[in-house]
């Protein structure tokens, strides 16, 4: 079997005395998307960083295609969150400064920019952009890199449903070519997109596997009625309930028989969804929770 084509080990980062994270073990093998799950904050976008060559780790290796990723131009294709494009110039300038500035930019953009509904303002300057169109932007040209790894870093930012649907199909089109793709989120519904996910908190990170593996990991779900609330808060972990639309739930508690939930009116013990598994190891403390 080849070698992954990104591999981090021990991998920390600190600025001064402030630790960001420690301990970071990746790795992201061709054909493969990873999806860096976790809530804001907790350094994936530093992490990020590191891996793409941008930022020198304080403690660890990483390697790109078997060298430090700095020293191999035209390795990745890096997406930094709000720091790709120039104000100044308009969305075709910006494309032709990446264009000259990277020897494996591609034709893609012209398709891209139709495909992420930017084309017609190309001529605009960056600085009349929403959020929106911003993201758009920065991912045409990332996407227009021809590299064997890709790192994009919450891509998702600021797009609709639409549009992430749209780019999760753009990653499965990368994948199909063989491309390694590892992506930082903290919208649970990036995980659709993952073969593996990899999730951080502030405490580094604290579990990998399939997306299988990881809903699997976490306790059954109780959801019932916003009014019912209180009847099933003493049967979840901590007692801690997560809004949803209409609803409440909440991570089944160990001493809790789920029979007896089937009894309770207006409320079903159901299996976990990726928003579930992030609430459980971003608010419960996941693998170090004893109600597991």
């Amino acid at each position: 079997m080849s070698e992954p084509v990104l591999v981090a080990e021990g991998v920390g980062k600190s600025f001064g005395e402030e630790r960001v994270f420690g301990e970071v073990d990746l790795t992201v093998e061709s054909g493969e998307v990873v999806v860096l799950l976790g809530p804001n904050g907790t350094g994936k976008s530093v992490l990020a960083s590191c891996l793409a060559g941008g930022l020198t780790p304080s403690d660890g290796t990483i390697q790109v295609s078997g060298r430090a990723p700095a020293s191999k131009p035209g390795a990745t294709s890096f997406l930094l969150q709000d720091a790709l494009c120039l104000d100044r110039l308009t969305g075709r300038e910006n494309i032709a400064f990446y264009r000259r500035l990277n020897p494996s930019f591609t034709d893609r953009w012209r398709s891209l920019v139709e495909t992420f509904g930017i084309d017609s303002r190309l001529d605009d300057k960056v600085a009349q952009y929403s959020g929106g169109m911003c993201r758009k932007l920065e991912l045409t040209i990332s996407l227009s890199i021809e590299a064997p790894l890709y790192i994009l870093d919450e891509p998702t930012a600021a797009l609709d449903l639409t549009m992430v649907s749209e780019l999760h199909h753009q990653l499965s089109t990368l994948r199909d070519r063989g491309k390694a793709v590892l992506m930082t989120t903290h919208l649970p519904m990036d995980a659709d997109i993952a073969d593996r996910i990899v999730f951080m908190t502030d405490s580094g990170v604290v579990t990998t596997g399939t997306p299988g593996d990881i809903t699997s990991s976490v306790p059954q779900v109780v959801e019932t009625t916003l009014q019912n609330a209180e009847a099933i808060a003493d049967k979840v972990i901590d007692e801690r309930l997560f809004r949803g639309e209409g609803v409440v739930r909440g991570l089944l508690d160990l001493g809790t028989d789920p029979a007896a939930i089937d009894e309770m009116a207006d409320a079903r013990v159901t299996d976990p969804s990726y928003a579930d598994v992030f609430n459980y190891y971003a608010h419960l403390e996941g693998a170090g929770s004893d109600s597991r």
